[in-house]
């Protein structure tokens, strides 16, 4: 069923006879709602999709023009002539093209975590030596790592919800007794190893992430570290400004000799003792 609306989707429940909406919680029907990837397209567009099973039927509301991975489930049901039009055997076929969408999506999401990897490694090799990194360094690094977040976002809530959709086939056609249970453990271990799978890409866009913006932190705080030391250095100075600005009525250091030296030096010393601290501090590295 392909609807472009909120108007199609009433229109087509109105003619099946049952809702199709996620939440309706009507009985003898199990909906699945999933986010699937267009792997196909460099722009990886999320396709909207609902599976609808009933005992009678398994309906899919697509978006207006179909999903492309879900357009190949008809042609693979017509090699079972047998069991092509079972309920049982439709969904264990939408279930392995749900799989192998979200394989490539994991493979399109591997492949944009190595380019953010590689785009860390090549500002290390280029920027040796120099401690300060901006954004301004690392172009669509950070756009990628927020699309990155993205797309796992979808593909975890679309393995979840085939593992869900699985489990339940398997429950349900072993009491119908139209496929085999080592097929359909088959088919509830590849969706658990496609979960492992998206938890390991997970972590790895963690600690990809959390390293270049560790980078950009360390910069910010050098340039941080730049302006506290030009404070300290300017402050002495600024208060001497301050004090002998004001108008005393006596100020009998004037009249000392090498008084003008003093308050050099003391200046000096004043701007040279905190940044010693700091230095010692190892905190000017």
């Amino acid at each position: 069923m392909f609807v472009t609306g909120t108007q199609d989707l009433a229109d087509a429940e109105h003619t099946l006879g049952f809702e199709v909406q996620p939440g309706t919680g009507q009985p003898g029907t199990n909906v699945f709602p999933l986010r699937l990837m267009d792997a196909r397209s460099d722009s990886a567009e999320v396709h909207e999709v609902t599976m609808v099973l009933r005992e009678d039927r398994i309906v899919t509301v697509e978006p207006a023009g179909g999903v492309p991975s879900l357009q190949d489930v008809e042609a693979r049901l017509q090699l079972d002539q047998a069991s092509a039009t079972h309920p049982d055997t439709v969904c264990l076929a939408l279930v392995q093209a749900g799989y192998a969408t979200v394989a490539h999506s994991l493979a399109m999401i591997e492949g944009d975590i190595r380019t953010v990897h590689q785009a860390m490694a090549r500002l290390d090799l280029e920027r040796a030596g120099v401690k300060s990194v901006g954004v301004s360094d690392l172009p669509h690094v950070s756009e990628l790592l927020t699309d990155i977040d993205q797309a796992l976002s979808h593909v975890s809530y679309t393995v979840g919800r085939l593992v869900q959709l699985a489990r339940l086939l398997r429950h349900e056609a072993t009491d119908h007794g139209t496929l085999e249970r080592t097929r359909l453990d088959d088919l509830v271990l590849q969706g658990q190893a496609l979960a492992r799978r998206l938890e390991f890409i997970v972590d790895r866009h963690r600690f990809h992430a959390q390293g270049a913006s560790q980078q950009i932190s360390t910069s910010d705080l050098n340039v941080i570290k730049v302006f506290t030391v030009l404070w300290a250095i300017l402050i002495p100075g600024t208060t001497l400004i301050n004090w002998y600005g004001q108008n005393f009525e006596f100020m009998p250091e004037l009249s000392w000799p090498y008084t003008a030296w003093v308050q050099i030096a003391g200046v000096f010393l004043l701007a040279a003792l905190p940044i010693y601290v700091i230095k010692r501090a190892g905190q000017l590295r």
